[in-house]
């Protein structure tokens, strides 16, 4: 009889998507004690200038993350998806038998991440340059595109209201469920999945 395989959790979008939040309604649930945030890590690295230790704060995740892949570990990462970074963990993770779940939280408009990232400064949360966010609307989206293979199970979460909804999933790039009005930011996503 085959060992289970662990599973690498990814909760993935742009900053201002609700990332975190998701993920601390949904991780419980998931069972995962090693939960690698490379902003939390920056926070602990250096409480008051954060964004000094995003290097570092880097370089421990992948740690973290490679250790958990060697120890055949469950771990989840959160990640804008908009590096290389995450991709290289998921390709190493599946190399080494990993199952890959990722929720992938989104807003329909870059401007209302911009809009909730400046209410988190204003509540004493991490800035990100504007600049930064409008790039990372892009290249979180074409990464996920480029890479749809790679995950076992996708769930797509619309979070531009007040209560994020599962709008689209697919098992293995192959749809599974889709919301009857899905936001136009998740065509993208549902015509891939259509091509694969």
């Amino acid at each position: 009889m085959s060992e289970p395989k662990a599973t690498m959790f990814v909760f993935a979008g742009n900053n201002g998507s609700g990332k975190s939040t998701i993920r601390n309604l949904i991780i419980d649930r998931i069972g995962v004690s090693v939960n690698i945030d490379p902003d939390a890590l920056a926070r602990r690295i250096n409480p008051t200038h954060p964004e000094t230790a995003r290097v570092s704060a880097g370089k421990e995740a992948i740690r973290l993350a490679r250790e958990c892949i060697h120890n055949h570990r469950d771990f989840s990462v959160e990640t804008t998806l908009s590096g290389g970074y995450a991709i290289r963990l998921m390709k190493e993770a599946k190399l080494n038998q990993f199952e890959i779940t990722m929720f992938y939280v989104g807003l329909g408009d870059p401007n209302l991440n911009i809009e909730r990232v400046a209410s988190r400064v204003r509540n004493g949360g991490h800035h990100i340059p504007t600049k930064d966010i409008l790039h990372r609307h892009q290249s979180s989206m074409q990464n996920l595109l480029a890479h749809l293979d790679l995950l076992n199970d996708l769930i797509v979460i619309d979070n531009s209201s007040l209560d994020g909804q599962i709008v689209l999933e697919s098992n293995n790039a192959r749809l599974k469920y889709q919301h009857s009005k899905l936001p136009n930011w998740v065509n993208p996503i549902q015509n891939q999945l259509n091509r694969i």
